[in-house]
């Protein structure tokens, strides 16, 4: 027992991404048990904006939409609904397809649900997401299975995926293992495999438009035949597919729904950059002007993005990168911070690093187990009884957007601290080696850099 118990504290010790999981589990372990007590109240409190009424209300509401796809973009009733591109309403025709039944119209997408088969349907697509997710988690690093299916149920059981992301059956689910598989064959030693994160790539940016962001990567790294085509492929998945749904007069409207929304915003939303700046600048100045905000989120975004384009760390850049991907879109919820999962894994299924990295490694970790778990010990600050004026504020939300602002500020941090990627590289704070989102290409071309 003495010689188990001296193993585990080495391997705390020496290895500080068990940070990440002893935090995880502990606030989801601690949720099933409160649940004994408190019952179905503990599930009310977990799920996005606390109705759990909403049941995968995105799926539905977008399938119901294809019913009559030639004038889909012109029959949606909310702009927020009709930004996704006409690739995703392919996928969405083809379900609708598997569960409509002659002569069974819905009334609206409310009801979308009540078709025969709906929820099965419904279920299977969910399932092959997981799978999918499951399966590009344990291809990429180190492959270890028992680490893999510890990433994997972790952030399934978390308040991010199983309390918004998964419950709502939003299509970035779907999207973020594509791209943890895309960035897995970015820099495979095989060509054809690193074609093939390119079309991944490219569904990515034809499914939600903002992963358009990793093209950055490449124009980094100097591959301009291979960001050329990854152009190409986008544009064709991209607009081609609107031939199925009202050709040019459908683009149209989807392009009058994407502007709407991106002026989008209320007081209290904490979800996105527009929210957060409007709500700020009103609760504490008295300020009420949009313009402003909309200057300010650029200009958060031109840092971000000059401070992927200067990081040396694998890691961070593509964090950078996702902060923008996550917080530049308005009317986001709290889905889009599994996003944050793709630099997480590639920390987690990196080799073991050289030398211990106490800073901000062991603070990030502590973060990301923040993030990625049920935070049951905020019950202690805001209670279960507390509710707020603003559907999209609650106490989870609250929560998450507190430790992922602060985890945003570390790395930040971390990066305008590190050595300047013309030094020689060193054991730099939160980097990445030896991971294997960046092998080594047979030309060597990134044989020096770091992960």
């Amino acid at each position: 027992m003495d010689r188990w118990v001296s193993k585990l504290r080495r391997t705390f010790a020496n290895d500080h991404r068990c940070v990440f999981y002893l935090f995880s589990a502990g606030g989801i372990l601690l949720f099933f048990l409160l649940s004994l007590r408190y019952g179905n109240r503990m599930y009310v409190w977990m799920v996005q904006e606390n109705e759990p009424g909403n049941r995968f209300s995105d799926y539905f509401a977008h399938l119901g939409l294809t019913v009559d796809r030639n004038h889909l973009y012109e029959n949606v009733g909310w702009d927020a609904m009709g930004c996704f591109p006409p690739l995703a309403y392919c996928m969405y025709y083809l379900l609708y397809k598997l569960t409509a039944v002659r002569g069974f119209l819905p009334e609206g997408w409310q009801s979308t649900e009540t078709i025969p088969g709906a929820l099965p349907v419904m279920t299977y697509y969910l399932i092959f997401n997981a799978l999918l997710f499951f399966l590009a988690i344990s291809v990429t690093g180190e492959r270890k299975r028992k680490r893999d299916l510890a990433i994997f149920s972790l952030l399934m059981l978390s308040a991010v995926f199983s309390g918004s992301g998964y419950l709502a059956a939003n299509s970035t689910m779907l999207v973020l293992a594509i791209l943890v598989a895309a960035f897995h064959l970015k820099d495979s030693r095989q060509a054809w495999e690193r074609e093939i994160s390119l079309v991944f790539f490219a569904v990515c940016v034809a499914l939600k438009l903002y992963p358009a962001v990793f093209g950055l990567l490449f124009l980094k790294e100097k591959r301009y035949r291979e960001l050329l085509r990854l152009i190409l492929y986008s544009m064709i998945l991209l607009f081609g597919p609107f031939v199925f749904f009202g050709g040019f007069r459908g683009f149209c409207f989807w392009i009058r729904h994407i502007t709407n929304t991106m002026h989008y915003t209320n007081f209290g939303r904490l979800q996105y950059l527009l929210g957060i700046f409007y709500t700020g600048l009103k609760m504490f100045f008295g300020i009420d002007n949009k313009a402003v905000c909309a200057v300010l989120t650029v200009l958060v975004c031109l840092l971000w993005t000059w401070l992927a384009w200067r990081s040396r760390s694998r890691y961070r850049e593509v964090f950078f990168l996702i902060c923008i991907m996550v917080f530049f879109p308005a009317n986001a919820y709290r889905y889009s911070l599994s996003y944050f999962a793709i630099p997480l894994i590639m920390y987690l299924k990196e080799e073991q690093a050289e030398t211990p990295r106490r800073w901000p490694g062991r603070l990030a970790m502590g973060l990301y187990g923040l993030l990625y778990t049920i935070p049951v010990w905020w019950l202690a600050v805001i209670p279960l009884s507390r509710r707020y004026q603003f559907y999209t504020l609650t106490s989870v939300e609250i929560w998450l957007y507190l430790v992922m602002y602060t985890l945003i500020a570390v790395l930040m941090t971390a990066e305008l601290t590190a050595r300047h990627p013309g030094k020689p590289a060193g054991p730099d704070a939160g980097c990445i080696r030896k991971s294997s989102f960046s092998n080594k290409r047979k030309d060597g071309q990134y044989e020096n850099r770091e992960g």
